[in-house]
């Protein structure tokens, strides 16, 4: 995953091959969800067909949510929340069948973003894939801060440019599989946040309606309407034990490492994750 535009003349983000191109940067604007009552600010790309959504508490923590809906016929989309490809918290995102399969990664350089420990990511009831489209809304814990670089630069009300791409044509090697070799993107863009409009005193109301699963590292978990309930899971409960996808190890982690009756703890990406699976 890369990202190479340019904003305005003195801007850069360098990419892996692509020639870098002068374009006008797109700033936020709000809008709000109508499955799971959030407001966000964010952007949506018309010609890529991607929306990208943000907000923050109000006053700020180390957390936020963010909403990424993309067509599912994408091989995955990224999006970063630091506006380049090298030292920024990244997420990549695509569909595995019925599943959503989302988590973080980071990179030190132009090569392949590989699975980063550290961001505790809850995905949202809302949810959910279909033959269309794909739309993951998702509470990131420890989020604001990761390896050499913070949300604005250390403040969070300060603008931030935040950076998407797709590839269009290629899905993962292993779909099923969160840490997944990916190809280079084939299309991206990125838009200004003005953090403070991100901002919401009702960030509180919007993460008490429940969660689908919690991890560290997520993989995929049923969306809303399948014909099973999503999987819960309680990194921090004294005892418990993971459920099936869930991640029960690596670098970093701290929450079960006990599966669930009839589930195993497999090493899927070492030393970075583990996960339970049948």
């Amino acid at each position: 995953m890369a990202f190479n535009k340019v904003l305005t003349v003195t801007l850069f983000l360098a990419g892996l091959v692509m020639a870098a191109i002068p374009v006008a940067a797109q700033s936020n604007s709000p809008f709000c969800d109508s499955a799971s009552g959030i407001c966000f600010q964010g952007y949506t790309d018309p010609e890529l067909d991607i929306t990208i959504g943000l907000v923050l508490p109000d006053p700020p923590t180390d957390e936020f949510i963010v909403q990424m809906v993309a067509p599912a016929s994408y091989g995955y989309t990224g999006l970063s929340v630091g506006g380049t490809m090298a030292d920024s918290l990244l997420f990549t995102l695509w569909p595995n069948g019925n599943d959503i399969v989302l988590g973080p990664r980071w990179t030190s350089g132009y090569v392949l973003p590989e699975p980063y420990a550290g961001p505790q990511i809850t995905l949202l009831p809302d949810s959910t894939v279909n033959s269309t489209y794909i739309k993951a809304t998702f509470r990131c814990q420890n989020c604001t801060t990761w390896t050499d670089g913070s949300l604005g630069s250390g403040d969070q009300g300060a603008f931030q440019l935040i950076a998407y791409v797709a590839q269009t044509t290629t899905p993962p090697d292993d779909p099923a599989d969160v840490g997944s070799t990916i190809i280079e993107h084939d299309d991206f863009d990125f838009f200004g946040m003005n953090l403070t409009q991100a901002q919401s005193t009702l960030y509180s109301s919007y993460i008490a309606g429940g969660v689908a699963s919690t991890t560290s590292l997520p993989t995929t978990t049923s969306h809303p309407s399948s014909t099973s309930a999503p999987p819960t899971t309680t990194s921090s409960a004294s005892g418990a034990t993971q459920t099936e996808w869930g991640q029960c190890g690596g670098q970093g982690w701290s929450g079960p490492t006990a599966c669930a009756a009839g589930l195993t703890c497999v090493a899927v990406s070492p030393p970075y994750y583990s996960q339970c699976q049948a």
